[in-house]
């Protein structure tokens, strides 16, 4: 596994503010200094000219406290531009002190020490080394230049400030290790040394945003340990740490170097799989549940960019929704049995999403919706994974649709709603024609009945329709209404299921309906709206 590299979090920006203002705070009392030994001085040539510029110094310093430079800190090439363009600007002022006040023998050359002073407490190696050159520069000008000091003073003072320079460049050494180090174990699993959930979530929206500008791929797989509790209460919690840190060194054998492993709770991990596809992620998902079942057998949920969403959320909740079903709907048995089934179910659903350009996943994510609705029903593992399949194929029959009516951008003709509305009896046909699929092939005919018979194929009502068929419309219709379509924007999810809600008793059976709105989490109020579904 790798590890990314630290983004600029808010603590070290609000850390970089501090030192601007306490830099504004030292150089207006620097410069109030200067300015009294101006005055103090004032026989000697220049002395209006410079006192003017050290007035300026004072009011810019208090113009800079008030300033509001966070954007600038969070952009690091601009911070540190910044920075040394300020350090730049103090040299100089200092520096016109002594050139003011005869040379190098002037006592305002030890104000040379300021900017390494102030660099020293935020500045980053190489910005340290460059204000230190900064002023050993400045020092040499001004004595070689004026002169009136001898080699060795010019040579000791040198040397002064050189190693003034390297104390401060290891004290910017010493400060980037710490924070590098205080970084990484914010961001680690103090247990396990994978990340944990804000490290891993960071490296999520990292890499989101990378896969987003080059057209990659990305997959997540959440992994949940089996009866982890009993575990703890068998054995202890000393045996349980050492099987989640052998989880963690087990899961890290069989991913690849650039996927990054995270905890993200007690006993809940996760993969982020770069580059993976659905195929990929599952496949993977499948060797790290291999691996673990000697010791700490798990259930895993998949979701892929772009496929299954095209943000975090998005996908979190796709993989969490597949863990749910495996986790509390199937049994391992079951997952084993019915992987090569849904295996070519999916790719089969993942073909027809192609046609109708769909932004993301639909057939699985109805699957993952209506498996949902099969859990809170109470059924078996057996009774849900037919479900999920049948769900998965609702939608095979567009196969036979053309790809101009899929497609279209605008609502469709009587016409071409009368060819779409042939795709329940296609897909019925299809899944008819495979051995052990006979079953749910009435359920895919069925699954746009109305349950006051306005639907179609048939026309039939209530309980004339498979209760299946019932719960893949109200699938269907949730994640078609919360999906981005070519002729309107995605519904909210709680707008969604009030439109559910609404149509309840004349589309969709109300108890289907209530127990998706359970298993979402959500409460939604009415709207007056009629969905529609193609």
């Amino acid at each position: 596994m790798t590890t990314p590299p630290l983004t600029e979090d808010h603590t070290h920006v609000r850390f970089r503010l501090r030192n601007v203002q306490a830099g504004a705070a030292i150089s207006t009392v620097a410069a109030s200094a200067f300015l009294v030994y101006e005055l103090q001085t004032w026989d000697r040539p220049h002395r209006s000219l410079v006192a003017v510029l050290y007035a300026l110094t004072v009011i810019c310093s208090a113009i800079l406290w008030r300033l509001n430079l966070e954007p600038v800190m969070r952009r690091r090439a601009l911070r540190e531009t910044f920075f040394l363009s300020w350090s730049a600007i103090i040299v100089a002022l200092v520096s016109i002190g002594p050139i003011t006040d005869g040379g190098a023998r002037s006592p305002l050359i030890a104000g040379l020490f300021l900017p390494l002073a102030f660099a020293a407490l935020s500045y980053p190696l190489a910005s340290m080394l460059a204000v230190g050159a900064m002023v050993v520069g400045a020092y040499l000008a001004i004595a070689l230049g004026m002169g009136g000091v001898e080699t060795p003073e010019v040579c000791f003072m040198s040397l002064a400030l050189a190693c003034a320079t390297w104390m401060c460049a290891s004290q910017a050494r010493n400060h980037d290790l710490q924070r590098h180090e205080l970084g990484r174990v914010s961001r680690s699993d103090p247990l396990t040394g994978c990340l944990n959930r804000r490290g891993f979530e960071e490296r999520f929206a990292a890499e989101l945003s990378r896969a987003g500008r080059t057209g990659g791929m990305l997959a997540i797989v959440l992994l949940d340990l089996d009866d982890f509790k009993r575990v703890n209460d068998e054995h202890g919690h000393a045996f349980g740490d050492e099987l989640l840190r052998w989880v963690v060194e087990t899961m890290g054998a069989v991913v690849r170097p650039s996927d990054a492993i995270g905890r993200l709770g007690g006993d809940e991990f996760a993969v982020l799989a770069l580059g993976a596809g659905s195929a990929e992620a599952t496949l993977l998902a499948e060797r790290l549940a291999d691996a673990l079942a000697a010791r700490a057998p798990v259930s895993f949920g998949v979701s892929t960019y772009p496929q299954d969403g095209i943000d975090r959320d998005a996908l979190h909740q796709q993989a969490d929704l597949a863990l749910y079903v495996v986790k509390h709907g199937r049994s391992t048995a079951a997952r084993d049995t019915g992987a090569r089934e849904l295996s070519w179910a999916a790719a089969l659903a993942r073909a027809v999403d192609v046609r109708m350009s769909a932004a993301h996943g639909h057939s699985g994510a109805v699957a993952d919706l209506a498996a949902r609705i099969g859990v809170a029903l109470g059924w078996g593992p057996e009774r849900v994974a037919r479900l999920r399949l049948a769900a998965m194929l609702h939608d095979v029959g567009k196969i036979a649709v053309p790809e101009a009516i899929l497609r279209k951008p605008a609502r469709l003709t009587e016409d071409e709603m009368a060819i779409v509305r042939t795709h329940p009896d296609a897909g019925a046909e299809i899944a008819a024609r495979i051995e052990g699929m006979e079953a749910i092939a009435p359920w895919i005919r069925h699954s746009h009945e109305h349950v006051d018979g306005s639907g179609y194929p048939a026309g039939l009502r209530g309980e004339d329709i498979p209760l299946e068929s019932r719960i893949l419309l109200v699938a269907d219709a949730f994640d078609a209404m919360t999906s981005d379509r070519a002729y309107r924007g995605a519904m909210p999810v709680a707008d969604a299921l009030a439109e559910l809600r609404l149509c309840a008793g004349q589309q969709f059976d109300p108890h289907c309906v209530e127990l998706l709105t359970r298993a979402l989490g959500e409460r939604a109020g009415a709207r007056d709206h009629v969905v529609e579904l193609a």
